[in-house]
């Protein structure tokens, strides 16, 4: 009879266990510098972790907390009663559908332009081999350091009479005045003059710098010129940088009030409604009164009652981020991750 070949046992490795004290503190020694920094590791995520998180659970707890338990120390994180009264007050207050509808549609308009004109300008600045071009990419760090406030009164008279190169007012007589319009948000962002567009520029820059020039130069073998090879071949590939610079400037376009307040000034717009509502609570609650259903608590003259209301519109206003993290988190962390890799 043939015999099978038995298997090789696999060995098994026992870890020994410390017995003296001598064992022990070489053992602690050995280990210990591993688990303490593990230890500092956890407790600095969990207090990160604390900080960012813990505004965001007051404003749901203090949403959802019946008017009658506002101010109440045992209520602080989880309410006794729960309620819908200070959602729909902010709700109605901040005439949410129509402003999220116009916030939204305005800020996707600034982002997609935005996108466009860094990365073009980036994409320049990356592959073009000119001096003085370069020189040039010092003005736009520049854009980055210098404060807004800077340049706030030479572009405000620059939309309060807007001309290009004298062709307007050849025509109509006079420049045309296009503050409170949402289109000077538009030229700016095309221009790349736009909120952090020099940031944006920069990130497209170090990212395209990343990529081979083999790609480059294949589409030039095959006929592309200089904008058929960006569209074409650079920015199908160019996606982490996309959606990282996209990222960024839908969050900081829908938390803007200075470029919004100052050019367009639309009441529409949540932020600028926000601010207006956290003005004078008083008067503003007062003014929708009539829209409130009879059985809400609605003391609009209590202090901690609107600032409760001013929390749910706060809450309110920061939910479409929250929502729009909440689907993109993971490729935006690996876009940004990449973005910084190559460049």
């Amino acid at each position: 009879m043939i015999k099978k070949k038995e298997k090789p046992k696999t060995a098994v490795v026992q870890r020994r266990i410390p017995k003296s004290a001598e064992e022990w503190i070489f053992w602690i020694r050995r280990k210990g510098g591993g688990i303490f920094l593990s230890f500092l590791r956890y407790a600095l995520i969990i207090c990160i972790g604390q900080i960012i998180l813990m505004p965001i659970l007051k404003m749901v707890s203090a949403t959802f907390m019946s008017p009658e338990e506002v101010g109440n120390p045992i209520s602080t994180w989880i309410p006794g009663t729960f309620s819908t009264e200070h959602l729909v007050v902010a709700f109605t207050l901040l005439n949410y559908p129509k402003a999220l509808v116009y916030t939204l549609l305005t800020t996707a308009g600034q982002v997609v332009l935005q996108v466009l004109s860094a990365a073009i300008t980036g994409y320049s600045f990356a592959r073009i081999r000119n001096k003085k071009l370069q020189k040039l990419f010092a003005i736009v760090i520049l854009t980055i350091v210098v404060p807004p406030s800077v340049m706030m009164l030479p572009q405000y008279l620059f939309f309060r009479n807007f001309d290009i190169f004298g062709i307007i007012e050849a025509i109509t007589g006079s420049p045309i005045n296009l503050l409170g319009n949402p289109v000077t948000l538009y030229i700016l962002d095309f221009c790349g003059m736009g909120l952090k567009s020099g940031l944006y520029i920069y990130i497209f820059r170090q990212f395209f710098r990343g990529l081979p020039r083999e790609l480059e130069e294949a589409a030039h073998m095959d006929g592309c010129g200089f904008v058929q090879t960006l569209f074409r071949i650079i920015m199908p590939n160019a996606m982490p940088g996309i959606i990282t610079v996209s990222v960024l400037s839908f969050v900081w376009n829908w938390n803007d009030t200075y470029y919004s307040n100052l050019f367009v000034g639309n009441r529409l717009n949540l932020m600028i409604k926000l601010n207006q509502v956290s003005g004078d609570m008083t008067n503003t609650l007062w003014g929708i009164h009539g829209k409130i259903p009879g059985d809400f608590f609605f003391e609009h003259t209590n202090m901690l009652y609107q600032n409760s209301i001013l929390t749910s519109c706060s809450m309110l206003v920061i939910l479409p981020l929250i929502v729009l993290f909440m689907f993109i988190q993971k490729r935006f962390v690996e876009s940004a991750s990449n973005a910084g890799i190559v460049g």
